[in-house]
């Protein structure tokens, strides 16, 4: 299936995109364990594992959400703010919402608003991608 790619003129301020559900799952801790951990693990390790799994969650649920892209798009800067840290197997709900557009020296700048929630709708996140839309 060959879906047209979204482009500037389909992002409306304040309109939600859409969500993606993910687990924090074993497969997800052993990947980042094989890049970061240290022997003799400890809270700070497990702390930081944690706080990691909620940007790969964010990036993950734009990746779903928003697609297809049109090639070229730059991902500028991203924010991220945690409330609570996810549990290991926690599932993770992210919204993706269009936070603003604007063109600024010929440029589409677009601003997506995530969300992220885990179990009974406890905050997680919430964070702000910034991306120079290519089409």
């Amino acid at each position: 299936m060959n879906a047209r790619p979204i482009v500037f003129e389909d992002f409306t301020p304040g309109q939600r995109m859409g969500e993606s559900v993910e687990v924090y799952d074993e497969q997800q801790a052993r990947r980042w364990q094989s890049i970061f951990a240290s022997p003799g693990a400890d809270a700070d390790q497990a702390a930081a594992e944690a706080a990691s799994m909620a940007v790969v969650n964010m990036m993950r649920a734009f990746l779903h959400v928003v697609t297809p892209r049109p090639p070229g798009n730059v991902h500028a800067r991203q924010q991220l703010s945690l409330q609570a840290l996810p549990n290991p197997g926690e599932a993770i709900r992210v919204v993706v919402t269009c936070a603003d557009k604007q063109v600024r020296r010929e440029r589409r700048y677009v601003e997506l608003e995530v969300g992220g929630t885990g179990a009974q709708g406890r905050s997680l996140f919430t964070g702000r991608l910034h991306l120079v839309w290519a089409a």
